[in-house]
């Protein structure tokens, strides 16, 4: 859903707008545009950036119990998928025009969450920046369930097979060019796989338990459609 109400309790709000102390990335960016780039394109980074400035002056991310609000837009908790929390990139500047993309990933902020979900059979992509990215984390993670587990109670969500991808071997998300992983079809799990020359990986991984999984997180679960064969997977 989007352009929903406020919520009357808030779990968690942080302001996006550039602070003082945030004005210090302009000369920064105009030296490396100069030196590294092409002195003519100074003015289009200066404007760049004052149109962010502007465009995010009065952005909000906050997180009620049923609903994520990023400005304006929003989206039902339930429908994120917890194993789709990574760090947010830089998209193409015409996603912002899909109004199921709530996006706001200023360059002043210190770090991002991404987050991804279906709902009512449309996706959903959270990308947003933030200086308080453990907080936000903690508060999603604790949110996400509780929302779910009321919607579901009360008829108004049901999952599907179609949230999240099938179990197969992906590009690992962690060294995409170098190696598979197996996705469990909710999680990413500690199974790899060497990137196949010839023949495809194909069938389930071994019995046992896995070393376990690579430091960090993942940006994401594998890209495709849910209803067919995922982007990504190795060319039979």
């Amino acid at each position: 859903m989007i352009e929903q109400a406020a919520p009357a309790e808030v779990l968690y709000e942080e302001r996006l707008g550039a602070g003082r102390r945030d004005w210090r990335w302009l000369p920064v960016i105009v030296v490396i545009m100069f030196v590294a780039v092409l002195p003519v394109l100074v003015p289009v980074a200066a404007l760049a950036w004052l149109y962010n400035v502007l465009r995010f002056r009065k952005t909000r991310i906050r997180v009620g119990p049923d609903h994520l609000w990023v400005g304006k837009r929003s989206v039902r908790l339930c429908a994120l998928e917890l194993p789709t929390l990574g760090q947010a990139g830089n998209t193409w500047p015409w996603r912002h025009l899909n109004r199921r993309y709530l996006g706001a990933n200023p360059i002043w902020t210190s770090d991002s969450v991404s987050l991804r979900g279906i709902d009512g059979g449309k996706r959903y992509w959270v990308a947003v920046g933030t200086n308080t990215r453990d907080e936000l984390v903690n508060v999603l993670e604790n949110a996400i369930p509780a929302a779910r587990a009321r919607a579901e109670a009360a008829g108004t969500w049901a999952a599907t097979a179609a949230s999240m991808p099938r179990q197969e071997w992906y590009p690992d998300p962690w060294d995409p060019t170098g190696q598979l992983r197996w996705w469990d079809g909710s999680k990413w799990t500690g199974w790899t796989a060497p990137t196949p020359t010839d023949e495809p990986v194909e069938g389930s991984p071994p019995d046992g338990t896995p070393d376990g999984t690579p430091d960090g997180t993942p940006d994401g679960t594998p890209d495709g459609t849910p209803d067919g064969t995922p982007d990504g997977t190795p060319d039979p």
